[in-house]
C-alpha cells in the first residue's frame, strides 16, 4: 500500500519552486477553539495558480482568506481592491499555488519504517498515536490536506484522539475522516492474533462472526465517534491466516452493518479483493470497494446500478497480484465507472 504518493503533472511548471498552499487545510490550522483574538485576513498573491477544473495554469492570481474560509481566489488586481487595510499579505514571487491534496485510503497509527509483525506487537496504543502524529504532519508537509483513515487495529481508538485534536487546534495535521477497527471474522484478514494457541491473545473487539456480533461492533464504533465503518470482506495479500481471493465475511453480516451505520448517518467501506467478496459487499449496499483486485464485468456493472464506488489503494501491489493469478490484460487495465 502506497501512503506517501508522489505527485505527478501534465504540464511542468517551470521557473521557481512549486509551493503547495493547502488552501482546504485552513481550518485546521486555525488556533484552537474560541481563540483570544481573531483570525487575521490574509492576501496570498501567486504568480501561477493551477486551475484543477480545467488544467490550466493561470497567472497573476490572488487568494483571499478571511477568518477560517477561502473567500475569493481570482485575478491579483480584483481580488486584491477586495482586502482591508488591515490584511496580512503574503508574496510567493515565483512559485505555483495548488490546491491541497485528498488521500482517501490511510492507515495512520503505525511505524511505517517498521511493519514487521513483532513491531506492530510492540506499539501500544498511546505510541500509535504519536506515529500518527507524525504520519499525518509528513502528509501536511507533501500538501495534503485531508485524509481518509480506512481502519486502525487500536482498540483505544487512537485515530479518533488524533483526528479531534487536529481538529481542534491542538496539534496541526489534515483535516481527517476516520473509520473505527477493522471488522473481521475470527481468522481474517482484520484478525491480528495470528500466534500458536498457546500464544493467543485476547480476543480484539473488532472480531464478529455473526449479524449480531457485527451490530455490536458496528454500535461500538459509533459510540466512539466513528466517521466510516470499515468491513474486511475478503482476505488480504500477504495475510498470514487468509487468502485475499476468498470472501470471509457474509453478506448477511455486510447488510447489517450497513443498515446500522446508514441509520446513524455514517458510510460503510469493505476491504474487498476476491471476486465474489466485492460483489457480495456491493449488494449488502456498501458505499465504497477498497482495492477491488479481482473484480470482474459483472461487479463493475453491479456497482454502476447500486452507486458505489471503488478506492484503489496500493494499485501497483493489486495489479501485480491481478497478473499473478491470471487476470487478462484488460481486465487488469479496469475501466471507469460513471
Amino acid at each position: 500500500m502506497s501512503r506517501r504518493p508522489s505527485i505527478g503533472h501534465e504540464r511542468p511548471l517551470r521557473g521557481g519552486t512549486v509551493l503547495a498552499v493547502f488552501l482546504s487545510c485552513m481550518p485546521v490550522l486555525a488556533a484552537p477553539e474560541a481563540p483570544p483574538n481573531p483570525t487575521p485576513n490574509v492576501l496570498i498573491h501567486a504568480s501561477r495558480l493551477l486551475d484543477v477544473r480545467t488544467g490550466k495554469i493561470l497567472t497573476d492570481q490572488a487568494i483571499l482568506v478571511e477568518g477560517q474560509r477561502i473567500k475569493e481566489v481570482g485575478a491579483a488586481a480584483s481580488v486584491g481592491s477586495h482586502a482591508g487595510p488591515d490584511t496580512r499579505r503574503i508574496e510567493l514571487g515565483t512559485a505555483a499555488v495548488l490546491p491541497g491534496l485528498v488521500d482517501a485510503h490511510v492507515h495512520l497509527l503505525s511505524n511505517w519504517k517498521d511493519e514487521s509483525p513483532v513491531s506492530s506487537l510492540r506499539t501500544s496504543s498511546p505510541q500509535g498515536a504519536l506515529w500518527g502524529v507524525h504520519n499525518a504532519q509528513t502528509y501536511l508537509s507533501e500538501g495534503f490536506t485531508t485524509l481518509r483513515d480506512a481502519c486502525e487495529s487500536d482498540a483505544q481508538y487512537g485515530q479518533f484522539a488524533l483526528r479531534d485534536s487536529i481538529a481542534k487546534g491542538l496539534i496541526q495535521g489534515p483535516r481527517i475522516v476516520s473509520a473505527g477497527g477493522c471488522v473481521s471474522v475470527t481468522g481474517g484478514h482484520g484478525d491480528a492474533d495470528f500466534l500458536a494457541p498457546n500464544w493467543a491473545l485476547p480476543r480484539q473487539p473488532n472480531l464478529a462472526d455473526s449479524p449480531d456480533e457485527i451490530a455490536t461492533i458496528v454500535r461500538r464504533d459509533l459510540k466512539y465517534g466513528a466517521d466510516w465503518i470499515k468491513l474486511m470482506a475478503t482476505g488480504g495479500v500477504g495475510d498470514v491466516l487468509s487468502d485475499y481471493r476468498v470472501q470471509e465475511l457474509s453478506e448477511a453480516q455486510m447488510a447489517k452493518a450497513v443498515e446500522i451505520a446508514h441509520r446513524a448517518g455514517r458510510h460503510v467501506m469493505a476491504h474487498a479483493e476476491g471476486t465474489e467478496g466485492i460483489k457480495a459487499a456491493v449488494r449488502a449496499g456498501v458505499d465504497s470497494i477498497e482495492h477491488g483486485t479481482m473484480l470482474d464485468e459483472e461487479g463493475a456493472a453491479l456497482m454502476e446500478r447500486t452507486g458505489g464506488f471503488g478506492g484503489v489503494a496500493g494499485g501497483d501491489h493489486q495489479r501485480r497480484n491481478a497478473a499473478r493469478v491470471g487476470r487478462s490484460d484488460r481486465q487488469r487495465g479496469g475501466r471507469q465507472i460513471r
